[in-house]
């Protein structure tokens, strides 16, 4: 479950606070049809300050999201890369807003 107020990650193994911009990416993939968004989707979601977000940034941010999730409990490959298109998210994510 993902508490977008307290940035928190719940899940079997527990609690993992993630960022604004990892919540906000979460987020999307959540509402998003299949879970599935395209990489310029995916970059206007993690772009701060001045908007550029390299494809090597982008790439860096998954893996430490990945990581994070794995964290909390998720199995197996959880976001994978598709080629010619984004990413998808492969797990349901429960969202707790307030």
């Amino acid at each position: 479950m993902l508490t977008l107020h307290k940035l928190d990650l719940t899940g079997p193994r527990g609690c993992v606070r993630i960022s604004a911009t990892e919540a906000a990416l979460l987020n999307a993939f959540a509402q998003s049809p299949n879970g599935r968004l395209t990489l310029d989707e995916v970059v206007q979601c993690l772009a701060v300050g001045n908007g550029v977000t390299q494809k090597s940034n982008v790439h860096v941010r998954m893996v430490r999201l990945r990581k994070k999730l794995h964290e909390a409990g998720a199995e197996g490959a959880v976001i994978e890369a598709i080629r010619n298109v984004g990413y998808q998210f492969f797990d349901e994510l429960a969202l707790c807003k307030p």
